[in-house]
């Protein structure tokens, strides 16, 4: 979370996955991961769904990805954020590349109806 929270504000640029061009949502998260110790290289968000294991809403810490489908008219997998826990209401939130990156509620009716899962890296 210490490297996502650096890039809070960053405006949304499709493709982007720098700080230098900015970020769209599966850059920004190819990024934080690829600087807190992995090496997954740049993915889309169903790459990155492709490398996690998937954990039960209930079994979501902060950290793990949460994926998205039918955001866009893209098939499969289309947004990805990451889960950083419930904020003082209960509600769960997540960091993404909205435009800005911004913490989100995942209970609205918005992310609720484009949900798909919870995952977590596998370990190096």
């Amino acid at each position: 979370m210490e490297e996502a929270t650096k890039y809070i504000g960053y405006p949304y640029v499709w493709g982007g996955s720098s700080p230098s061009t900015s970020f769209d949502c599966s850059g920004f998260v190819s990024w934080v991961i690829n600087h807190s110790g992995w090496d997954v290289g740049r993915l889309g968000a169903q790459g990155l769904c492709n490398i996690c294991t998937p954990v039960s809403p209930e079994q979501a810490k902060p950290g793990d990805l949460v994926f998205f489908v039918g955001t866009y008219d893209t098939p499969g997998v289309s947004h990805v954020g990451i889960y950083v826990g419930e904020d003082g209401d209960g509600s769960p939130v997540m960091l993404h590349c909205g435009d800005p990156i911004q913490y989100a509620k995942l209970d609205t009716s918005y992310w609720q109806s484009h949900f798909y899962a919870y995952g977590r890296l596998h370990y190096n």
